[in-house]
């Protein structure tokens, strides 16, 4: 069996085809890792969540930003955005069963075997691996619950900073901001929320997640959506998925000469 690691699809179902071809993709022995934002910007965000829901099993998907927004816009708490290509989801007749699996997405997935963690966004600096799964189960065991409502309701993107005090929605919500929209952060690991674009041309005060000194998770090799576009040089223990140009896909494997990444323009 071989796992694939696939970046933001973001809509985009005959690029996610064509990639799936060109890596001759078999579902009945391969399994494909999902970074997130499977859903808007491009115009068949529907048929990638039904497909990538058909796999079962075969198929990892971590949340990303876009996947709360829709379910934030779905139950009326956030507005839908210039640009957004929702509305097929939203008015499908199996959407509260599409709803309803996203919801059950985990914020990281981690396999020992293969020595690899999926991520959407990043995990700041201070966590511990013991620490970022269990603090992504705090969101996530709400989110798969009948009180998901008032969560969503709660998210929003102005908690940046992480201490062990914090609690109740604050607490929740950086825990989400940072496995879901973390790119640029301040020396003390604050999260910026505006910066992307590529290393060098940010403020000189910020860095990206993973440049941080001392990181808790140095140890781990962990897989995530570049949505920034960092164009960083590689970094150790440190995959990221480019989602400027097309979609990229990362062969996983227990021994690392054998990785390989596919590019789709």
């Amino acid at each position: 069996m071989t796992t694939y690691a696939i970046g933001s699809v973001k809509g985009n179902y005959q690029s996610l085809l064509k990639l799936l071809e060109k890596i001759q993709f078999d579902p009945e022995n391969d399994c494909l890792w999902f970074t997130g934002n499977l859903v808007n910007e491009g115009a068949e965000s529907l048929s990638v969540l039904r497909f990538v829901k058909s796999l079962g099993k075969k198929a990892v998907t971590v949340l990303g930003d876009q996947e709360l927004h829709l379910l934030a816009v779905a139950e009326g708490f956030a507005q839908a955005k210039a640009g957004d290509t929702l509305d097929d989801i939203l008015k499908a007749p199996d959407r509260d069963e599409l709803l309803k699996w996203l919801r059950k997405r985990a914020f990281i997935h981690h396999d020992a075997k293969l020595n690899f963690t999926l991520v959407h966004g990043g995990i700041p600096a201070e966590w511990t691996f013991s620490q970022a799964l269990t603090f992504a189960y705090e969101v996530e065991s709400v989110l798969c619950q009948g009180n998901y409502a008032a969560l969503l309701e709660n998210l929003v993107q102005d908690q940046s900073r992480w201490h062990a005090k914090l609690r109740g929605w604050k607490r929740l919500r950086f825990i989400t901001n940072a496995y879901t929209l973390m790119k640029y952060c301040n020396g003390q690991g604050k999260l910026d929320f505006h910066t992307s674009g590529a290393l060098g041309t940010q403020d000189e005060s910020l860095v990206p997640w993973y440049r941080l000194p001392d990181r808790m998770t140095a140890n781990l090799n962990i897989i995530f959506a570049d949505d920034a576009n960092f164009e960083d040089t590689a970094y150790p223990g440190i995959y990221p998925l480019p989602t400027q140009g097309g979609l990229s896909a990362l062969k996983l494997s227990e021994t690392f000469e054998k990785t390989s990444v596919a590019h789709m323009a």
